[in-house]
C-alpha cells in the first residue's frame, strides 16, 4: 500500500514559468533574496512582509501577459 506522504495544493501551477510573484496585499512584486538558512525568500517592500519561497501564500502568483 503506497503512503500519501504529502498534501498537494492543486490550485498551485507545478511551473512557475508564466507567472509573476506578487504580494498578496498591495499587489506588487516582490524582491526575492537568499536567507541565512540556506533557503529562499520573498519580500515586499511597501508592507514590509515576506514569505519562504517553498510557503506560497495564496494570490502569490499572478499569471503574465502573452507576449506576441
Amino acid at each position: 500500500m503506497k503512503r500519501v506522504l504529502r498534501i498537494k495544493d492543486d490550485s498551485l501551477p507545478v511551473s512557475g514559468r508564466g507567472y509573476a510573484h506578487v504580494c498578496p496585499r498591495c499587489g506588487e512584486a516582490l524582491t526575492l533574496f537568499d536567507l541565512r538558512d540556506g533557503d529562499q525568500g520573498y519580500w515586499c517592500g511597501p508592507c514590509g512582509r515576506g514569505h519562504r519561497a517553498g510557503e506560497l501564500p495564496p494570490g502569490a502568483l499572478r499569471p503574465l501577459p502573452h507576449a506576441g
